[in-house]
């Protein structure tokens, strides 16, 4: 791939980092952020979706705000701001203060944001659902993307009009995720460098992805196939394709994935891993979740040897490690690093060695029988 970006930053602005106090499971926690990708590991119920979905809330609503200073928009900008937790958090009858770390009496919880421009953004969130203090001088952002655990081309076909219209079990993430995949392909001179960026998902897909009709299909040596009628793994990286060729993710965009590995086989995480590296090296800054010892190998090989790499996937990488306190305290803590071994508690590493321990011990058991 040329050194060539697929649009001008236009002085939009990335994470640099956030401050985060009892909100969820972090009582007291401050993040510095990588400009190229980041990556959340963890147990089950350490917070790692509640932060993505945290800070996915921030780039979406602050980069909209015309940032004249006056009461009217700040106010206007805090209701924007409850509106938006209830949707992609869905509390209980949308009482947004369920954030807020749980302890005895009333409380708040206080979120604040640095951008790498040096500007600032953020509000405190009451128990009484009640958010205050929202501040902003961020300026406009580029676009952010959010894609969930589970993949959205199945079940877009009339989705965009159902979520308006009727209570879906969905949170808003499914319903931004699938306005963003219906914006229409790009033309003229950004197509080379898309073409690169995607080429290598279409020949995983066997096709290219089109919309026609209120419906996803991909067309190539197979045919034209339904984008329902083809595997999850499939439709994950049609998603991706589209987003890319569509433009959602652009220079200095972001791009938050919950689980990407989910429903991948190996081939394809490798594949997924490739292309996020790409996505970084050519200006989107990345987040994601995950469980998965190769993708989260590969991602952390790319930092340690990056030398090593091609030019393409070079960038800046960095991992955070969520861990649930002692017994009788409550939150997580966050340990971090440019690679995986910088983290103190691992649990992807700490199972398979605990594999490698429990086929040695089964091995053993076996050999002393004989």
């Amino acid at each position: 791939m040329n050194s060539k970006t697929i649009s001008d930053p236009g002085g939009a602005a990335i994470l640099k980092s956030a401050s985060i106090k009892r909100f969820g499971l972090f009582s007291d926690e401050t993040l510095e952020f990588s400009p190229g990708i980041n990556v959340f590991i963890g147990r089950n119920g350490c917070g790692k979706s509640h932060l993505l979905k945290l800070l996915y809330t921030l780039v979406k609503e602050f980069g909209e705000v015309p940032g004249n200073g006056s009461a009217l928009e700040a106010e206007k900008l805090e209701n924007r701001l409850a509106s938006k937790l209830a949707g992609v958090f869905r509390p209980e009858d949308d009482h947004v203060g369920r954030l807020v770390q749980r302890a005895t009496g009333r409380g708040s919880a206080e979120i604040n944001a640095t951008f790498n421009n040096g500007t600032r953004c953020g509000f405190v969130l009451s128990t009484l659902d009640k958010i205050s203090d929202a501040n902003s001088n961020v300026g406009p952002l580029n676009e952010a993307a959010f894609l969930p655990s589970r993949e959205a081309l199945a079940l877009f076909d009339g989705f965009i009009a159902s979520y308006k219209k009727r209570e879906l079990s969905f949170d808003e993430t499914f319903y931004d995720l699938c306005v963003a995949l219906s914006a229409n392909q790009l033309r003229g001179k950004r197509d080379g460098i898309l073409a690169e960026l995607v080429k290598p998902l279409e020949r995983e897909i066997r096709g290219k992805v089109s919309l026609k009709g209120g419906r996803f299909h991909v067309s190539g040596g197979d045919g034209k196939i339904e984008a329902h009628l083809l595997s999850e793994g499939w439709r994950k990286l049609a998603s991706l394709a589209q987003l890319i060729i569509n433009g959602t993710l652009t220079q200095n965009g972001f791009l938050f994935w919950d689980e990407p590995e989910a429903n991948l086989n190996p081939k394809m995480v490798v594949l997924l891993s490739e292309t996020l590296l790409r996505l970084a090296n050519q200006g989107i800054q990345v987040f994601v979740a995950s469980h998965d010892y190769l993708l989260t190998t590969r991602l952390s090989l790319a930092s340690e040897y990056s030398d090593a790499i091609p030019a393409d996937q070079r960038c800046e990488i960095k991992f955070f490690g969520l861990a649930r306190r002692g017994a009788n305290e409550k939150g997580v803590s966050v340990s971090s690093g440019t690679k995986l071994a910088d983290l103190q508690d691992n649990p992807i590493l700490a199972e398979y060695a605990a594999l490698y321990d429990y086929e040695g011990g089964l091995f053993e058991k076996t050999q002393s029988q004989k």
